[in-house]
C-alpha cells in the first residue's frame, strides 16, 4: 500500500525493483539552498540561481547517444532525468521554472508521444515549465537584481564549471 501510494506522487526512480524517491527532496533541497542564500548576507533581494543540466551527446560523428547522466548540482536541484535542461529558482520565494527543450513531432516516432509542458511540471514538481527558447524572455520578465550561476573548479575532477 505504501509504495503505490508513493508512486501516485511525483517520484524519481530508476525502473522497476528500484527505489522511489519523492520528488519533495528536490524541492526540500531548493528551498535549503534559498534559505543558506538568504541567510548568508550575500545575495541581493530579487536574486534567482540559474543552472544548467547535463547535454546530450553523440558519439563521435554517428547519431548514436550514449547513456545520458544528468549534472548532479541539476538532478539535486530539480530531480530531472531528461539532458538539455535549465532551471531557475528565485531566492526569495523559492519559485521554480524548469527550461526544457522543444523537440520537433517527428521525434515522436522514436521517442513515443512527447511530453507537454504540463506533463513536466506535474512530473518534476516545480512552479512553472518553458522551452528553452524563451528562457531570456522568462528570465527578464522577472526583472532579476542578480543571476546566480555555477562557476568555479571542482577540485574532485579539476573541470571549471560551466
Amino acid at each position: 500500500m505504501a509504495g503505490s501510494a508513493m508512486r501516485a506522487a511525483p517520484s524519481f526512480c530508476l525502473g522497476e525493483d528500484t527505489l522511489y524517491v519523492s520528488m519533495n527532496l528536490h524541492k526540500l533541497n531548493r528551498e535549503r539552498l534559498c534559505q543558506r542564500l538568504r541567510s548568508s548576507g550575500k545575495v541581493a533581494p530579487g536574486s534567482w540561481v540559474v543552472l544548467q543540466g547535463g547535454e546530450s551527446t553523440t558519439r563521435y560523428c554517428s547519431d548514436h547517444e550514449p547513456l545520458f547522466r544528468q549534472e548532479s548540482y541539476f538532478h539535486w536541484a530539480f530531480g530531472v532525468l531528461e539532458p538539455d535542461c535549465y532551471g531557475a529558482i528565485e531566492v526569495d520565494t523559492c519559485v521554480t521554472i524548469l527550461f526544457v527543450p522543444k523537440l520537433p513531432e517527428s521525434y515522436a516516432v522514436w521517442m513515443g508521444k512527447l511530453q507537454g509542458l504540463e506533463q513536466f511540471k506535474t512530473k518534476y514538481s516545480v512552479d512553472t515549465v518553458h522551452y528553452i527558447d524563451d528562457i531570456s524572455s522568462v528570465l527578464a520578465s522577472k526583472t532579476p537584481s542578480c543571476l546566480l550561476t555555477l562557476h568555479g573548479l571542482n577540485t574532485d575532477s579539476g573541470k571549471m564549471s560551466r
